[in-house]
């Protein structure tokens, strides 16, 4: 087919142009009741709520009109979208096909994704962040007595900086490793928690399937201490002040025949860390550099609340908020692809807010740095003439 010019094409455009071309309606076509919604198929909302990831209207009302005002959205979408289409949408759609959908285009599109590198590729950080609402206005979002809260559990693919496992629970206070339960986890993966997961089953269910862990043991967990590690004099990482203790330990109320690994360090600013792993094969420095990761997953946290509408519901129903988080996923991950693939030279921050601030104007009235990173990116995703 013949390709297309990029001249007059504009981010909104290549975002929903990389959603439609590996047909993530396949998906949704599962679904028996999928030939029902002729106004609005699982692959057109997820395009809209992607659209709605890069505009600065925080509602509906605002979506709806801002699709109406470009000829190039509408073009992309298939058209215009009525407001109580989306409402409907986003109370009926089923929110694990719509995961599985994310999860679709990370497996197409994350050998595009940059590297950070490979001494510690299969390494992952398992955390929950909390959504504040008004519990006036949510209230299946209950949290405390006048506060409401969502939370969203997430398992960060350390290598590539994406998540690759999403729980919503409507209720905020609902206790992590209880919103963890339906997290799943690999074989020869390494799993990095806080000691808000410290849990034998819960740990125990880690192993079995053949991955690890490194988490910060519980004050008053009590252990016998098998073996005492020599401590080697190297030089400690940024914040770490000295490896205290490398110690082969077993826990009592635990299976007696585990033997795990306990490592202590103290910070620069006095802590005392207690990290307890089941990797034998690393060494104590290696350890503590695992476990300072855990943060990489407090700071993605903070990226995506402030880059992204995770905190702005489109619709009341306790359905519509983590619909829309997803859409929020994907638009990460595909941003992160654009600015690898287009070799833009500035950091992601920065690509992104421009991208957000200049989604619908052309490629050709960009600035150079983006306009050439944008063009770039859409060869090498072998744009057509076909629509989005």
């Amino acid at each position: 087919m013949e390709t297309i010019t990029t001249e007059s094409f504009t981010l909104v455009a290549l975002l929903l142009y990389a959603i439609g071309s590996v047909n993530v309606q396949q998906i949704f076509d599962r679904d028996p009741y999928e030939s029902r919604r002729t106004a609005m198929k699982g692959s057109r909302l997820l395009k809209v709520l992607v659209f709605y990831q890069l505009l600065a209207a925080p509602s509906a009302r605002g979506l709806v009109d801002a699709i109406e005002d470009s000829l190039d959205a509408q073009a992309a979408l298939g058209g215009t979208v009525a407001r109580n289409t989306l409402s409907n949408a986003l109370s009926q759609r089923d929110l694990e096909q719509m995961i599985e959908a994310w999860m679709f285009l990370l497996g197409h599109y994350s050998p595009g994704l940059q590297k950070m590198g490979k001494k510690f590729a299969r390494i992952a950080a398992v955390d929950a962040s909390l959504i504040k609402l008004s519990l006036a206005a949510f209230n299946w979002a209950s949290y405390r007595e006048k506060t409401g809260a969502a939370k969203m559990t997430c398992v960060l693919d350390w290598m590539r900086g994406v998540p690759n496992q999403f729980v919503f629970t409507a209720a905020g206070r609902v206790h992590d490793l209880k919103a963890a339960a339906g997290l799943k986890f690999c074989a020869g993966w390494t799993y990095l928690f806080d000691r808000g997961y410290f849990s034998f089953d819960f740990l125990t269910a880690v192993i079995e399937v053949g991955a690890h862990f490194v988490i910060r043991l519980k004050d008053g967990v009590d252990y016998c201490v098998v073996c005492r590690h020599a401590i080697p004099d190297l030089k400690t990482p940024a914040g770490v002040k000295e490896i205290l203790k490398d110690w082969t330990v077993k826990l009592p109320g635990w299976d007696q025949e585990l033997l795990l690994r306990l490592v202590v360090y103290r910070l620069t600013d006095k802590r005392v860390i207690s990290a307890l792993t089941s990797r034998h094969d690393l060494s104590a420095l290696s350890i503590v550099m695992l476990y300072k990761e855990r943060w990489s997953i407090e700071k993605w946290w903070r990226w995506v609340k402030r880059l992204y509408k995770v905190k702005e519901p489109l619709g009341r129903n306790e359905n519509a908020l983590p619909l829309q988080i997803v859409a929020a996923f994907v638009t990460d991950l595909l941003l992160r692809v654009f600015k690898h693939g287009g070799g833009f030279k500035g950091t992601l921050y920065e690509f992104v807010r421009r991208c957000r601030e200049q989604s619908l104007t052309p490629f050709n009235r960009l600035g150079r740095a983006l306009g050439d990173a944008l063009s770039a990116a859409s060869k090498l995703l072998e744009l057509t003439q076909a629509s989005p």
